[in-house]
């Protein structure tokens, strides 16, 4: 079960990392993409394919919003053999929500 304790923590630390990013921003399409960017890096830290993994980035960017990062990363089936034995799940879903960092300043 040790492979799917290690996704678990990668996942909860990619949407952690996406939702931290995307609050940094007061513009959407760009906390938008700092999030997804955040996302795949910590994927890439955790040497988990991001292509297996569903991220969802969403809020107000207004001031006093809040981001919300949802992933879903599918847990590759081959990598526990009894895996229908111990029927583990078959994806690992974690979401955070931040408030927007009130000290950002809008730039143009």
């Amino acid at each position: 079960l040790g492979p799917l304790v290690y996704m678990h923590i990668a996942v909860q630390q990619a949407s952690y990392d996406c939702a931290i990013a995307a609050a940094q921003s007061l513009d959407g399409g760009q906390g938008y993409a700092q999030g997804l960017y955040a996302a795949q890096a910590s994927f890439g830290a955790f040497n988990l394919n991001p292509g297996r993994s569903d991220v969802s980035v969403r809020g107000n960017w207004e001031r006093n919003g809040m981001v919300v990062c949802e992933i879903v990363y599918r847990v590759p089936t081959g990598a526990f053999p009894f895996h229908a034995v111990l029927s583990l799940p078959p994806e690992v879903h974690y979401s955070v929500s931040l408030p927007l960092h009130a000290f950002k300043s809008e730039w143009r």
